[in-house]
């Protein structure tokens, strides 16, 4: 039986692209501060932001496990315990990612109204720009984590006006990095993309599956069960 992976989002679409592959997925959603710091780079910041998802994940598994176990909240409250056998339901890794558009070293995240998705699909329109994707991936019997960046360039066609209301109108554009969505209604608006499909959607699988290999995480793989 394929074990459990813990995925520290409550992104619909990265939960739907493991699921398909045959994933035994456990929703855990981390909300951690989303602001970029002062001259952090694109790259950087996804990464650190996909970390923190995980790590997020990571205290609250830990610290579930240990509640009764006055020994492991000591070492806990000293950095992250190592998971031994104790009724854990076979839960080891933890999976984060967070996924953004830019343009001109500017980050897209996902618009806060109508009026920015507008804006920033006219400046999409025409135009290449790179999706990043990075993830995390966290082995809690081992204490030790694997970080990875993928990125795709995705090309917009040119857009009218009329076009770019007619598509936030559709009611796409609020949860999606850069205001647009491949798998979805969006999908007409891009004329081309190299990379991986997958990595615009939120998650590189192709890449995501080779660190689980990589970090011997072959009891979470659905064709390894």
């Amino acid at each position: 039986m394929t074990a459990p992976l813990a995925l520290a989002s409550g992104s619909p679409r990265r939960k739907e692209l493991l699921e398909r592959l045959g994933f035994a997925v456990r929703v855990m959603p981390s909300e951690v501060d989303e602001a970029q710091w002062p001259g952090e780079l694109p790259e950087d910041y996804v990464k650190r932001l996909a970390r923190a998802k995980v790590l997020a994940a990571v205290r609250r598994i830990e610290a579930t496990l240990y509640a009764s176990d006055s020994e492991a909240r000591r070492q806990f409250a000293h950095g992250p315990a190592i998971l031994a056998s104790r009724g854990d339901d076979g839960l080891r890794w933890v999976l984060g990612a967070d996924t953004v558009v830019v343009l001109d070293d500017v980050i897209f995240g996902k618009p806060q109204d109508a009026q920015e998705a507008r804006e920033m699909l006219s400046r999409l329109s025409g135009r290449e720009h790179l999706v990043i994707t990075a993830f995390c991936l966290y082995d809690l019997r081992r204490s030790r984590e694997g970080i990875e960046a993928v990125r795709t360039v995705v090309r917009f066609k040119p857009l009218s006006r009329g076009e770019v209301d007619a598509y936030v109108s559709a009611g796409e554009s609020m949860d999606k990095a850069g205001g647009y969505a491949v798998q979805g209604v969006g999908s007409y608006l891009v004329e081309a993309l190299h990379g991986s499909y997958t990595n615009v959607v939120g998650l590189p699988l192709c890449q995501v599956v080779e660190m689980m290999e990589a970090m011997g995480a072959r009891d979470v793989l659905p064709w390894e069960g």
